[in-house]
């Protein structure tokens, strides 16, 4: 059986699928993309981050995620909102305003490290952003997902 994709590998199948995303480093098992989407009515910059894991860390799914952050335009909560202030969204650490997106359920193994990030996380992040920007207008959240606690501003594991 054929291990996880390795970061030369998750580097390539990004530049052919999304050739308007460009590497900001790459250091080891590690690597960097910015890159901007368009799902609906603006852009947003966002950059990825992942760390292909070691062996060891695939059992630990919070370890081995990739990391996605929209850069801008700023994303804005709504405090009270029953969405949440932010939906689907783990905000870096306590009174903190930046914020992971969460694309997918680790605990439920909706990614693993054999997955193309270019097939699977820049897709999610377009899902994610066009659902924002819908909430934005209407108030309702409509890219689904667990709510583990609705209003919680915890840190991103």
């Amino acid at each position: 059986m054929r291990g996880p994709l390795d970061i030369d590998e998750q580097a390539a199948a990004i530049a052919a699928t999304w050739p308007t995303f460009r590497l900001l480093w790459r250091e080891g098992r590690s690597a960097a993309w910015e890159g901007t989407l368009t799902p609906i009515f603006q852009p947003f910059t966002v950059r990825m981050t992942y760390r292909a894991p070691h062996v060891v860390e695939l059992f630990r799914p919070r370890a081995m995620q990739p990391y996605v952050e929209v850069l801008q335009p700023r994303l804005r909560p709504r405090p009270g909102d029953p969405e949440g202030e932010l939906p689907h969204a783990y905000y870096t650490g306590p009174g903190a305003t930046d914020v992971i997106l969460c694309l997918f359920d680790p605990d439920t193994g909706e990614w693993s490290p054999w997955m193309s990030l270019a097939e699977t996380t820049v897709p999610w992040t377009i899902d994610w952003i066009a659902s924002y920007e819908g909430w934005r207008a209407t108030g309702r959240w409509t890219g689904g997902g667990r709510h583990p606690d609705a209003g919680s501003r915890e840190a991103a594991a």
